[in-house]
C-alpha cells in the first residue's frame, strides 16, 4: 500500500512542476528588421531561417545583424596510400549586431567536426552536408541566446 501511495505521489509531484526545456522552440522577445550576410549561401540561409522562426515580427525590440561565414574542410589523415581517412569542418562566423545604425555588440563563433571518410561518395556528400547544417544551426541558436542577453 505504501508503495502505491508513494508511485501516486511521485506523479502528483512530476505532473505538478511545469518543466520546459529552455531552447526547445523559444520565441525570442525581439526581430531582426535587416539581416545581410555573406559567405557560405547555405549555411547563411539556415541561420536567416532559424531567426525567422524563432523571432516575434511585432515586438518592439528590433535589431540588424550583419553576418559573415566561412567553411574550410581539411584533411586531418590519411591511410598509407596516400587517400584520406578523417576530415575537419572548420566554419568560422562573424557577426556584428545594430540598431538605430550604432553596432552594439559584435563577436566571432568558431566551431568544428572531425568525421572519417565514407567509400559511398555521395553519402560521405550528403553526410557533410548534414553536418554544416546541425553546426549552422547552432550558429543561428549562439546567436539568438546572446542578443536575448542583451535585451534583458
Amino acid at each position: 500500500m505504501s508503495r502505491l501511495i508513494k508511485l501516486f505521489f511521485a506523479l502528483f509531484m512530476l505532473t505538478g512542476c511545469a518543466y520546459e526545456p529552455v531552447l526547445l522552440k523559444k520565441n525570442y522577445n525581439f526581430y531582426f528588421t535587416e539581416v545581410e550576410s555573406e559567405g557560405e549561401k547555405e549555411i547563411n540561409k539556415v541561420i536567416k531561417q532559424t531567426f525567422n522562426e524563432n523571432t516575434k515580427v511585432e515586438s518592439v525590440n528590433n535589431y540588424q545583424i550583419i553576418f559573415s561565414s566561412k567553411l574550410n574542410k581539411d584533411i586531418i589523415a590519411s591511410t598509407k596510400k596516400g587517400d584520406p581517412k578523417i576530415y575537419k569542418i572548420n566554419i568560422s562566423l562573424n557577426y556584428k549586431l545594430k540598431k538605430d545604425d550604432s553596432i552594439i555588440f559584435q563577436n566571432e563563433i568558431l566551431k568544428q567536426a572531425t568525421f572519417n571518410n565514407i567509400d559511398d561518395k555521395f553519402e560521405l556528400l550528403k553526410y557533410e552536408e548534414n553536418i554544416v547544417e546541425n553546426l549552422s544551426k547552432k550558429f543561428a541558436e549562439d546567436i539568438l541566446i546572446s542578443v536575448a542577453t542583451l535585451t534583458k
